[in-house]
C-alpha cells in the first residue's frame, strides 16, 4: 500500500532546471518576434495559418513546462488535450456552415433601392391640382403637429421642442421657404427636431405638400436658383426632376393587417379625428399631467377615452381600443417600451420626449379611462 510519503513524492511540484527555463523562455521570446514580424509580411491566406501555428506552439510550451503538465500525471494531460478536441469540434461545425452554406448574399444589383421619379412634368411649378392634393395629404400626414390650418398648433405641438412650424409665418424657416428647400426638408427631415423624413412618400406627394405649405403663407415663395435645386437633389434638366431611391416603408397590406379590428361595429361607429376632441379632454378631465399628455399626443388616434374607433390613412384603418389586454398595457414596463419605441409596422410612432414620471401618469390615466368605459 502506498504510504503518505510516497504520495507526496509523486505530487510534488517539479522545479524546472535553469537550463530548461532559459531554453523555453528564449523560445517564447523568439516566437513572439516571429509573431510581430509575420504580421508585416503578406502571405495571403497563410498569414492566418502561420499566426495560429506560432500561437499554438507558444501555448503548448507554457502549458507543458510552466504549468507543469509535462511532469504531471498523465490523466491531467488527457483532460487538457480533450479540451482541444472539443475546441476542434467547435471550429469544424462552424467551418461547415461558413464554407459550405453557399452564396447567401444575392446579386448587389437586386438589393439596390428602386428608383422613382415624379410622374408630373416640372412638378416644382405649382398648379391648383397640386395644391388641392397637398391639402388632402396635409390633413392625413401633418395636422397632429402643425394643426388643421398649419399654424403649428396641432394636438402634439405642446409636447415638442422646438415647436412645429407655423406655415403662415414667412420668417424663421430653418432650410428656407423656397420650393426646393421645403421639398428637401420633406425628403430628409430636420434632425434632431421632431420633423421626421417623409422620403417614404412618393415624390409627387411631397411636391404636392410643398406647394400646399407655400400656399398657406401670405407671400409667394422666394425664387429658386439652380444650386438650390441641386442641393435638394432635383434635376431641372429632366421634366420629372430626376429619379431618386425610394425609402423603405412598411407594406400597406401588412400595416392594415396589424391594426385590423375584428368587430364590424367598430366600422359603423368609427369617425375621423376632430381636433376639438383635444379641447374636450382638457375641459372634461382632471388636469393631471397624464391627461395633458393624452390630449397632446394620443387623442387624435385613440379617441377621448382610449376606446379607439378613429379612422386614419384616409379612413382605411381604424385604431383599436386600448384595453388591459392590449400588448402595451399589460405592465408599466411594457407601456414605457411601447410609447418610447413605437410599434414598427403598426402605424404607432415613438414618443421619446416624455420622462418616466410622465409615462407613469399617462399609464394611470389610460387605466382610469378603461375603468370608466
Amino acid at each position: 500500500m502506498e504510504s503518505h510519503s510516497d504520495k507526496q513524492k509523486h505530487h510534488h511540484h517539479q522545479i524546472l532546471p535553469v537550463r530548461t527555463t532559459l531554453l523555453i523562455g528564449g523560445t517564447l521570446m523568439f516566437l513572439t518576434f516571429v509573431t510581430v514580424w509575420i504580421a508585416g509580411v503578406d502571405l495571403g491566406r497563410l498569414n492566418f495559418v502561420v499566426a495560429m501555428a506560432v500561437a499554438t506552439t507558444k501555448a503548448a510550451l507554457v502549458a507543458l513546462f510552466f504549468m507543469n503538465l509535462y511532469y504531471d500525471r498523465k490523466e491531467n494531460g488527457v483532460i487538457f488535450g480533450t479540451s482541444f478536441v472539443f475546441l476542434a469540434i467547435f471550429f469544424v461545425l462552424t467551418s461547415m456552415d461558413l464554407f459550405f452554406r453557399g452564396k447567401v448574399v444575392v446579386d448587389p444589383k437586386l438589393m439596390e433601392a428602386p428608383q422613382a421619379g415624379s410622374k408630373l412634368k416640372k412638378p416644382w411649378i405649382s398648379t391648383p391640382e397640386l395644391v388641392a392634393k397637398g391639402k388632402e395629404l396635409f390633413s392625413v400626414q401633418c395636422v397632429s403637429c402643425h394643426g388643421v390650418e398649419g399654424q403649428g398648433n396641432g394636438p402634439a405641438a405642446a409636447a415638442l421642442n422646438p415647436p412645429p412650424r407655423n406655415f403662415h409665418a414667412d420668417q424663421g424657416w430653418k432650410n428656407g421657404r423656397k420650393v426646393s428647400m421645403i421639398f428637401k426638408t420633406l425628403k430628409e427631415g430636420l434632425p434632431p427636431s421632431a420633423m421626421a423624413s417623409y422620403a417614404s412618400l412618393p415624390p409627387d406627394d411631397r411636391w404636392a405638400l410643398t406647394h400646399y405649405v407655400i400656399a398657406l403663407g401670405s407671400t409667394p415663395a422666394p425664387a429658386d436658383t439652380p444650386d438650390d435645386f441641386k442641393r435638394a437633389g432635383v434635376d431641372t434638366t429632366q421634366e420629372s426632376g430626376g429619379s431618386e431611391a425610394v425609402a423603405a416603408t412598411v407594406p400597406v397590406d401588412f400595416a392594415l393587417e396589424r391594426v385590423e379590428v375584428a368587430a364590424s361595429d367598430a366600422e359603423k361607429n368609427a369617425h375621423l379625428y376632430d381636433p376639438s376632441q383635444a379641447q374636450w379632454i382638457s375641459r372634461g378631465a382632471p388636469q393631471t399631467r397624464g391627461a395633458q399628455i393624452y390630449a397632446e399626443s394620443c387623442v387624435q388616434c385613440h379617441n377621448t377615452k382610449a376606446q379607439g374607433g378613429i379612422k386614419i390613412l384616409k379612413g382605411t384603418v381604424i385604431v383599436p381600443a386600448l384595453t388591459a389586454q392590449s400588448e402595451g398595457m399589460r405592465s408599466q414596463e411594457s407601456f414605457n417600451r411601447w410609447v418610447i419605441q413605437g410599434i414598427p409596422g403598426n402605424l404607432m410612432p415613438g414618443f421619446g420626449q416624455y420622462s418616466s414620471s410622465d409615462l407613469r401618469d399617462l399609464y394611470r390615466t389610460i387605466q382610469t379611462m378603461n375603468a370608466g368605459r
